[in-house]
């Protein structure tokens, strides 16, 4: 099976006719019809992959500031924000429709943002990896939400509501979310929610996703020694590092950085690791990162073998996203808002926008996990690859071109 090198172009299966936001599953006897995406549907999910990856790196621009490690799924919250913005009107639409790069035409962006689910949800079937994603609603009992509104989560994003009391329980609520967020990512995402919810709660939404792939060529663990990183040109730590010796990979080289794919079982998905060339030039790359470069290098790609030697490393990255999506070009969401394709009238804002993630990368394989809940109140308020320096990777879907999670590795020993 063909498999894609550049974003955000399709494998072409064959296709499965849908109707409305959901498709059918494919039968027949290619295990990888489980991926197809209705031929109808191509053009418009490739419009929402090249905009879930524009959205990736314009997040990466302003997650990267400050020091230490990263670790964040862009398309966890972009999920969770494009549900919101299927209640969204008036300049709150437009703000959100710009950050999301949500195309001209919209009309076909939730039906297109649910078949991508549904594809990536069924590469499961297709064995060596595990690959879920969730999406559910808490909305306050008796509220006047519109069920048009609840229509669109259901049909596109298969989010089912759960209607709780946030004004009489705030604390029995946020416990609820929490256990569920908990659940669907293998315990890996705990307390999501960790400042108290207020009893003006109206509607948290929640995405979830969970991801854990075996290498396709696994690391030798009696290989595995340890090793000097280098934090900066002056400053080291001793870590361990893993290696793999004389294997073929994709790979590419320019002046400034050297790109190595490293495929799961399977070969659905794979890490992508971007690493400087200097071992102090990880803010120049940061700085000059696009997803138009990506794709460049991705496409020059070549098979070689090489030698590589990667870290093993573990971590958890949790931010409050706010500022960060109010800089990027949606700032009424947060305060004078208008929501009212989800009830009719201007009564709710976002007040929160939490997300946490969580990788784990070693000799098997990577395990990452991540959620993201957006918390609305109602208004009233050379022929070797040494990863021995900082880096950057991505965890990217083969098949769609999508990019899934999405860090950097400044102190692996952090």
């Amino acid at each position: 099976m063909l498999k894609t090198r550049s974003l955000p172009l399709f494998l072409l299966f064959f296709a499965v006719m849908i109707s409305g936001c959901g498709d059918s599953s494919p039968t027949g006897p290619d295990p990888f019809g489980a991926r197809a995406i209705p031929e109808h549907m191509l053009p418009f999910v490739e419009e929402a992959v090249t905009a879930g990856n524009l959205f990736a790196f314009d997040l990466y621009a302003e997650l990267k500031d400050g020091e230490g490690n990263r670790f964040f799924s862009p398309y966890s919250i972009s999920s969770a924000l494009s549900m919101t913005y299927a209640g969204a009107a008036g300049i709150t639409e437009e703000e959100m429709a710009r950050v999301l790069h949500v195309p001209n035409n919209p009309s076909q962006w939730h039906p297109a943002v649910g078949a991508l689910q549904n594809s990536l949800n069924r590469g499961i079937a297709l064995g060596g990896y595990e690959l879920s994603i969730a999406n559910r609603l808490w909305a306050q009992e008796g509220y006047p939400f519109l069920e048009s509104f609840f229509a669109i989560m259901q049909d596109c994003y298969d989010a089912g509501v759960a209607l709780i009391n946030f004004a009489l329980d705030p604390e029995a609520a946020r416990l609820i979310i929490n256990e569920w967020v908990a659940d669907q990512t293998q315990d890996k995402i705990q307390d999501l929610i960790s400042p108290p919810l207020s009893g003006d709660t109206r509607l948290v939404l929640v995405n979830a996703i969970y991801f854990k792939g075996t290498w396709l060529t696994q690391f030798d663990p009696e290989l595995t020694t340890d090793r000097s990183f280098r934090i900066t040109a002056d400053e080291s730590v001793t870590v361990p590092m893993m290696m793999l010796k004389e294997t073929e990979f994709n790979y590419v080289q320019t002046d400034d950085v050297s790109i190595l794919e490293m495929p799961y079982d399977g070969e659905d998905l794979s890490m992508i690791v971007l690493l400087p060339e200097e071992v102090d030039a990880l803010t120049e790359l940061e700085d000059a990162l696009t997803l138009a470069r990506v794709e460049s290098w991705l496409a020059s790609m070549y098979k070689t073998t090489l030698n590589v030697i990667l870290p093993k490393f573990e971590m958890t990255s949790e931010f409050l996203l706010n500022e960060v999506l109010a800089r990027m070009g949606m700032p009424s969401a947060f305060g004078n808002a208008d929501f009212s394709n989800m009830t009719g009238a201007r009564d709710l804002f976002i007040s929160a926008v939490i997300h946490k993630a969580f990788v784990n990368v070693n000799e098997e394989g990577t395990e990452a996990a991540a959620a993201t809940a957006v918390i609305m109140l109602e208004t009233c308020m050379g022929n070797s690859f040494v990863a021995n320096h900082p880096f950057i990777f991505l965890i990217r879907d083969n098949v769609t071109g999508s990019i899934l999670f999405m860090g950097r590795v400044s102190d692996p020993s952090a």
